[in-house]
């Protein structure tokens, strides 16, 4: 009888947590986030066992996008999925604008703790807007934004000049820290994101 009462209990404290994560409703607001910083990053330099190491003289800049965000909501609940959708705005080497996009879908967030969000747009993708594939200039970029999605509704965002997406239609181009050479890196850092399936 006792260990039937102790399964019941368990069961209980086990589904209590799941059962406030599927009630759980966020609403635009609920995340709170901070002004994007971004900044180059050179690709990193990673040593392995059993292979013959080769000189790299000349690594590559990314761009780095992060966001330092937190989710209000009941203590330590956890939030299922949220979505972050970058955007960043550049005038390529006609003057014209460019703006690229991305999402980032962060799984098992905890509420009341404050977390990180990165995104990366690659060498390659640099160097076709603004003309120069050796080096990046962050002052390149005119403009960093981000929407967060909760089950399709818009949670929370920010945006260093307002949405300038809107006025001009995105590309693909920025990349979650999974889809980079980043990947294996402050692994702590940042909110867990899903893997894309490609």
């Amino acid at each position: 009888m006792k260990s039937l009462f102790a399964l019941a209990a368990f069961s209980v404290l086990t589904l209590a947590p799941l059962h406030a994560q599927q009630q759980m409703q966020l609403k635009l607001g609920d995340v709170k986030v901070e002004s994007p910083v971004f900044e180059a990053q050179k690709t990193p330099n990673f040593q392995a066992g059993d292979v013959k190491g080769k000189d790299v003289p000349n690594p590559r800049d990314w761009l780095e996008i992060e966001v330092e965000f937190e989710v209000n909501g009941p203590r330590d609940a956890v939030v299922k999925d949220l979505l972050f959708r970058y955007y960043v705005g550049f005038r390529d080497t006609t003057g014209a604008p460019r703006v690229l996009s991305g999402d980032v879908k962060h799984i098992n967030v905890i509420t009341g703790e404050k977390t990180f969000s990165v995104a990366y747009v690659a060498p390659n993708t640099l160097g076709e807007i603004t003309g120069d594939f050796r080096r990046f200039q962050p002052n390149s970029v005119e403009a960093v934004g981000v929407e967060i999605y909760y089950n399709g509704v818009i949670v929370g965002g920010t945006t260093t000049k307002g949405k300038f997406w809107e006025a001009i239609s995105p590309q693909p181009g920025v990349l979650g820290k999974a889809e980079t050479p980043f990947a294996l890196l402050w692994i702590d850092r940042y909110a867990e994101a899903e893997k894309s399936a490609r």
